[in-house]
């Protein structure tokens, strides 16, 4: 086994091993916190061969499929579970796809419990699909950082407004860095496309961020994790067609129910009102608000 086919990651939580447990082995629980914002429903019962369905709702959309199979259950101490770690098309059978395995451990420490979380088998995953290691790695940080806020409370961020112009307009000014530079960044690496690593730069205050996109629908929504706030964290950019108009919804979590995670989620908060009201300026106005000049044509 190599290090490109497994990942791990560990998080020590100030709670009781039995409380993180709950969080783990419920369905209902897994479902709350696994899902980052969007809802997701799993049928079935975590116990070893135990066959696990998830339902996604996203918006109105319902997407019903395979989650995963439980493989190992061991009370406040391990699960375990196989599952296809990418999107298989509608209609097609799991089975016939390669599958990764789960592991999550907990150990009691003298502050509370650590929840150490691999992931392995990528090595099995077809030449295409090899990116999978490390966003789920990525992926990782977030899940424990939601497991964490799930247990011990949480902040989420969201910020709504409305365009005048339509969901294509605010779509494409989302996905193409020089159309974003004309608002938000000052130049970015590359278009917003399913599972790309993009860079984003500010050049007046010497940022760079990079970017891992996880999913882009077209006109629907755009979902990346980044490190903003020097902790990985999950956005969403959800987009409504609302008459001759389109709402856009900004949403970012997970951030700690605590002094810092109230610090850093209020400047997100702050961050994505500029960056809708940046956006209404170029796409109904022409103007790019943060040069202070007219956009570029």
């Amino acid at each position: 086994m190599t290090d490109r086919d497994r990942v791990e990651r560990t998080i020590e939580l100030r709670a009781p091993r039995s409380r993180v447990w709950r969080a783990i082995s419920n369905p209902k629980e897994f479902g709350a916190w696994f899902g980052l914002g969007d809802k997701l429903e799993l049928e079935g019962e975590f116990v070893p061969g135990g066959r696990i369905v998830g339902t996604w709702r996203v918006g109105e959309r319902v997407t019903r499929e395979p989650f995963c199979v439980i493989e190992s259950v061991e009370p406040e101490q391990r699960l375990s579970f196989h599952w296809v770690p990418y999107e298989v098309p509608e209609g097609e059978d799991h089975a016939k796809h390669p599958h990764t395995r789960i592991e999550f451990t907990l150990d009691e420490i003298t502050t509370g419990t650590r929840v150490t979380v691999s992931e392995s088998g990528f090595a099995k995953l077809p030449p295409e699909k090899a990116y999978k290691r490390d966003q789920n790695a990525q992926g990782s940080d977030v899940q424990l950082r939601s497991i964490a806020q799930h247990v011990l409370g949480k902040i989420d961020v969201k910020v709504e407004t409305h365009v005048a112009r339509p969901v294509a307009a605010v779509f494409d000014a989302i996905v193409d860095p020089a159309k974003m530079a004309q608002y938000f960044i000052s130049r970015g690496s590359a278009r917003m496309t399913p599972n790309a690593k993009v860079q984003w730069e500010w050049t007046d205050v010497g940022a760079k961020l990079e970017v891992q996109v996880v999913q882009v629908e077209a006109n629907r929504r755009v979902m990346f994790v980044w490190h903003a706030t020097g902790a990985p964290t999950k956005v969403t950019l959800a987009l409504e067609p609302d008459g001759d108009r389109t709402k856009i919804t900004a949403t970012e979590t997970p951030f700690a129910l605590n002094e810092q995670g109230a610090a850093a989620a209020m400047q997100q908060t702050q961050g994505w009102t500029d960056f809708c009201c940046c956006m209404k300026a170029y796409l109904q106005h022409g103007l790019n608000l943060r040069l202070g000049k007219p956009a570029d044509a």
